[in-house]
């Protein structure tokens, strides 16, 4: 029997489909990427990296521009870095980096460790150059608080002149804003006018105003290059520089009246009182900034973060009249050089020593112009008396809620306008040729005659008490009508003030204003009498 035939061997079951391929075969493969998704990264790429060179090619033109004309002046390459653009370098870090700033910057204040203090100082600066409040206070910071802690009087100048230096940048960044402007200007009236050192920061600014060959030999854009003195701002002949002048692109201008304007040139409110032989005082430039925030007030509609309106708008005058009152005293104490007579160290005692030089007296030719220049003087403070007194009247207008304040000032402008003229009228007669002295002195007699009713409305509206009022006014009058007593009874009512206070041996409260009061007059009563006996007994209204 046949044996039947084998079975075919069996084969494996077919593998089933992968479902990727094997590894070794994955390292082979190239990526199965869609060539549409890589598209709108790569064009994102390319315009990061165009907008990235464009903007940092506009951002090394505009600083390039910057220092060519002189507009930076940081110390390191650091604070030329744009204030936008270290924003987007440092992103949300920039918050707390500027807590940190500003706690370590005043820990240092505190300790005295001014290391790398402005450094920090400049970066908050440029972390937060939209907040005006920060300007403010760093302006404020740098010119009082640093400043005192410098040893020696050079050093406190150069820390305020970096104080303006900082403002300077700021402002540069945001040209004509109130906040900035007007700290300016109180930094040159608070500080460098009024402040216990103001005799040194007075003559530093005049001189420095004036022309000179710069002190620093290094070039603003390098990094060791410090302030060492303020840039001149006059030519040889003491008229401001035309860059000072110059109007920007601001013009603001008053529909109602078109001689008021605002045209954006740094010095543009000094401009009627020049020239200035002598330097720009500090109270000038301090006055300017003051008058250029006062009209971005009232013309830009622009208002100051901190301060009112009413402030803002009554500082100019306020600052005006201070100027007046320190070119009266500077004239005399030309006056007194020019007739080789010694001259007080203090303010007071400067009213007597020349009061009663006659008019005819001999001159020599080496005086006279010395004396010219105070008769100069004495006219400007003059004008600037009637510019403070006129702005005055034009707050008062708008704010009349001051006028209690304000009528105080105008009051002592009035006598500060005559007897400023009347001075001034009196060395013009002294200087003048004998056949040209009669209407010369005629002038002075009455301005002076005008400024002495002045000074005692002072004394009896300001400077005596309501008891004394009763005791020494005629019977009827009273501290708020006394001004309509005839002017002529007004002397003897001074005298038995000025008895009645030396019987009780005090003074009031006032005794300050009462001395200076009381000198003013007895300067004017000498020159009265002089001028009397030069031109004959005057018929007294």
């Amino acid at each position: 029997m046949t044996a039947p035939p084998a079975a075919p061997p069996l084969e494996p079951p077919p593998a089933p489909p992968r479902s990727r391929p094997p590894r070794a075969a994955m390292m082979q493969m190239p990526p199965q990427r869609s060539h549409a998704s890589r598209t709108p990264l790569v064009i994102l790429l390319i315009v990061s990296l165009i907008g990235t060179g464009a903007t940092r090619y506009w951002a090394e033109k505009w600083r390039g521009e910057a220092i060519h004309v002189g507009e930076t002046s940081s110390a390191t390459p650091l604070s030329r870095m744009d204030s936008f653009a270290l924003a987007l370098l440092l992103g949300g870090l920039r918050g707390p980096l500027v807590m940190i700033l500003w706690t370590s910057s005043e820990s240092q204040k505190q300790e005295k460790d001014l290391d790398d203090f402005d450094t920090k100082v400049e970066w908050i600066r440029l972390l937060q150059p939209e907040f005006d409040t920060v300007h403010i206070f760093q302006i404020w910071n740098k010119a009082y608080n640093i400043s005192v802690l410098k040893a020696s009087l050079a050093n406190k100048y150069l820390t305020i002149l970096d104080a303006l230096d900082y403002a300077a940048k700021v402002n540069q960044e945001r040209p004509d804003d109130i906040n900035i402007i007007y700290a300016i200007g109180g930094v040159y009236f608070d500080k460098l006018d009024q402040s216990q050192e103001k005799d040194y920061y007075r003559q530093r600014v005049r001189t420095e105003t004036l022309p000179h060959p710069p002190l620093q030999k290094l070039s603003r854009d390098d990094p060791a290059w410090r302030r060492l003195e303020l840039d001149p701002v006059l030519d040889n002949n003491g008229y401001l520089l035309p860059s000072a002048l110059k109007p920007t692109s601001t013009l603001l201008t008053d529909p109602t009246d078109p001689n008021l304007r605002y045209d954006g040139s740094e010095l543009q409110f000094l401009a009627r009182y020049q020239p200035f032989p002598d330097g720009v005082p500090p109270v000038a430039l301090g006055y300017n900034y003051q008058r250029r925030a006062a009209m971005l007030q009232a013309l830009g509609h622009q208002r100051h973060a901190q301060l009112s309106d009413s402030v803002i708008d009554s500082r100019p005058p306020l600052t005006l009249k201070f100027w007046s009152e320190e070119e009266l005293e500077r004239g005399r104490r030309l006056e007194l050089e020019g007739l080789a007579k010694p001259v007080p160290t203090e303010r007071l005692d400067l009213e007597q020593p020349a009061a009663g030089t006659p008019v005819d007296v001999a001159l020599d030719p080496s005086q006279r112009p010395r004396l010219e220049h105070a008769r100069s003087v004495y006219d400007l403070s003059a004008r600037l008396a009637t510019d403070s007194f006129v702005q005055f009247e034009q707050h008062l207008i708008q704010y009349k809620r001051d006028i209690q304040t304000d009528r105080s000032h105008m009051d002592t402008l009035h006598a500060n306008i005559d007897l400023a003229a009347a001075d001034r009228d009196y060395l013009a007669a002294m200087l003048a040729d004998p056949s040209a002295r009669p209407p010369l002195l005629a002038r002075a007699r009455e301005e002076y005659r005008r400024a002495l009713v002045s000074e005692q409305l002072i004394m009896f509206h300001y400077y005596i008490s309501d008891a004394m009022a009763r005791a020494v006014f005629p019977p009827g009058y009273d501290r708020a009508n006394i001004d309509s007593l005839n002017p002529a009874l007004y002397g003897g009512i001074f005298d038995k003030i000025m008895q009645r206070m030396r019987l009780a041996n005090q003074f009031a409260e006032d005794k300050d204003d009462i001395d200076e009061n009381s000198r003013y007059e007895g300067r004017i009563n000498t020159r009265l009498a002089l001028l009397d006996a030069a031109l004959g007994p005057a018929t007294k209204n």
